[in-house]
């Protein structure tokens, strides 16, 4: 988890915190050296829902009562939460947008979705599509010191209903600008829920100034190795650089059937070496593995002979 000022968040999918890795310190961020910002990376998987998890253990609450977090899905406000230290648990998540329209409640779960890009379109982003992109591949929670909290006594009947422009469909190839990214977020269809509490609060740190900034990256595992963040999986050794005791049989044959393609003879005909048949080819293998047995055996069990080449 990414743990900063006594805070601390992850993302998590199946009930499970994704694997963090750390940004590379050599690229040129904004983000880099700022005292209420952390940057981590996690591996993306296409439609998997995810929750945003966070908490905290402040021994010196510096005045406030207590926190509000605010989430941010590639560059677009989505919801928040009020913990109150007091009343509320030290930990806590969100994994969807709630929203109120005449009284009712409904809910849009989170879920990574595949970007798709589109080589034919052409001509110039409309502002609004530009802005759409900004963000994209970026979870961001916001957390902001809060006081005198309240409870809001009237049952609002409207709530949370910005607009929330998504990620557009089909994003232009050339909007990406070789940027590494494969994934985007998206919302589930709304679906009824619970009424939530709503609380009126002083802000100890102002909305755009938060007092803890987590940045979470989120990439396929491909595209978090071309940005060089994981380490790309090692090519395989050739089966004929291989020591032919590390070999499986399934290898062996393989082998086996490579070297027959590179000693087959080019001419057709009456004259053409006949095909070996199954039996054949499968004692050549058990050739391969037997040898492969001695060599191991002869190394661990080494006899040592000695001549006498004295002879009276």
């Amino acid at each position: 988890m990414a743990i900063l000022k006594g805070m601390w968040a992850s993302i998590a999918v199946d009930g499970k915190s994704l694997v963090e890795y750390d940004e590379d310190a050599s690229e040129t961020s904004d983000t880099l050296g700022s005292s209420n910002t952390i940057v981590k990376y996690v591996e993306a998987t296409s439609g998997a829902h995810f929750k945003i998890e966070f908490g905290w253990n402040l021994p010196d609450p510096e005045g406030c009562e207590g926190l509000c977090h605010y989430v941010n899905l590639d560059g677009k406000n989505m919801d928040s939460a009020v913990s109150h230290f007091k009343y509320d648990a030290s930990k806590s998540y969100l994994d969807s947008v709630r929203a109120c329209v005449s009284g009712q409640w409904t809910r849009e779960k989170f879920r990574f979705a595949e970007i798709v890009s589109d080589d034919g379109q052409s001509g110039s982003m409309r502002s609004s599509e530009a802005s759409d992109i900004a963000g994209i591949g970026k979870i961001v929670l916001s957390v902001c010191r809060i006081k005198n909290i309240q409870e809001s006594t009237t049952a609002p009947t409207r709530f949370n209903l910005q607009a929330r422009s998504t990620v557009p469909a089909k994003i232009p190839e050339k909007a990406l600008k070789g940027r590494a990214l494969s994934h985007k977020t998206s919302l589930d269809p709304p679906e009824k829920t619970a009424a939530i509490r709503t609380y009126i609060v002083d802000y100890v740190d102002k909305r755009d100034s938060p007092y803890v900034n987590f940045e979470f990256r989120y990439r396929s595992r491909r595209a978090l190795q071309i940005e060089g963040i994981i380490p790309r999986s090692p090519s395989p050794v050739p089966l004929e650089d291989r020591p032919v005791e590390s070999l499986t049989r399934e290898e062996a044959l393989e082998l086996l059937a490579r070297r027959n393609a590179q000693n087959k003879p080019e001419t057709k005909g009456e004259g053409s070496v006949r095909p070996r048949v199954k039996r054949e080819r499968d004692a050549e293998v058990d050739e391969i593995l037997a040898s492969s047995y001695v060599r191991k055996k002869a190394r661990g069990n080494q006899v040592i002979e000695v001549i006498d080449l004295l002879d009276d």
